[in-house]
């Protein structure tokens, strides 16, 4: 009887502990995801994945990470994360409280979805403030790039780098990845005699092009924030730039100039 008695206060105790723990605002999968909530506006931003992890697409939920989905108002996705499987079939999170959006660094995607997110929050004011501050540094970025010289290189380019690449005023020559580029591929590619090869810093595959591209500049840029200290997207935009602009590129002009 004793032994019934505690184990009646025990179940009382936790199921009080439950319907006391507190929700959080917002569950993003990643750091990308967390950036477009913050951009946005929210407070309280759980994210899932760590933000130091190199792919973190690859994350698979544990178990510490099922109490916050359970208890979100809005879980913010992109669609590519593994997890998303779990998330949907496994713990079956209803549909109203997920919200997917677009991660890229076109200018364009960007406000539609920081704007979709704050739709949702009610935090549309905030989220202008923030759009005007993360158009400000991709224009000082794209202007910077400019200045060096940029706008005369062309690059052959990873697949998720194409956002932010054509933001910046660099020439797209050709686009690889996310798999390792095929013998053809490289060939075409080569020949193209771009001086810049973008790989992606999260899976990057452009290994073997700077075997047969041995004159073009190779920089690997980040997508994701986490690594390097980047948290938001205007830390993204600034590490990327930074990244660049530690080139030594060589530009059209300088060998024409060279050539005269």
């Amino acid at each position: 009887m004793k032994n019934l008695f505690f184990l009646v206060i025990a179940s009382l105790f936790i199921s009080c502990n439950i319907s006391q723990s507190p929700k959080s605002e917002v569950v993003t999968t990643n750091a990308w995801t967390a950036a477009y909530a913050m951009a946005a506006g929210a407070k309280d931003v759980r994210v899932l994945t760590p933000y130091e992890m190199i792919h973190p697409s690859e994350y698979e939920l544990r178990p510490g990470d099922i109490s916050h989905l359970n208890n979100a108002e809005i879980v913010i996705y992109a669609g590519y994360e593994i997890m998303m499987g779990e998330i949907r079939t496994g713990l079956k999170i209803p549909d109203e409280k997920m919200l997917q959006i677009q991660t890229s660094y076109k200018l364009e995607e960007i406000e539609e979805s920081v704007m979709k997110i704050a739709q949702r929050l009610g935090t549309e004011e905030k989220a202008r403030e923030n759009l005007a501050a993360i158009q400000q540094a991709m224009s000082e970025a794209q202007k910077s790039l400019i200045e060096k010289g940029f706008g005369e290189e062309s690059a052959v380019v990873h697949f998720f780098q194409q956002s932010f690449v054509s933001e910046m005023g660099i020439k797209t020559q050709a686009v690889f990845g996310p798999a390792p580029p095929e013998a053809r591929q490289i060939m075409e590619m080569t020949r193209t005699n771009a001086t810049l090869i973008i790989d992606n810093a999260h899976n990057p595959s452009g290994g073997a092009l700077r075997e047969t591209m041995p004159d073009a500049a190779y920089i690997s840029l980040l997508n994701f924030p986490g690594l390097y200290s980047t948290q938001s997207l205007v830390d993204v935009i600034e590490y990327n730039t930074r990244q660049l602009q530690s080139l030594n590129i060589r530009t059209v002009s300088a060998n024409s100039n060279e050539t005269n």
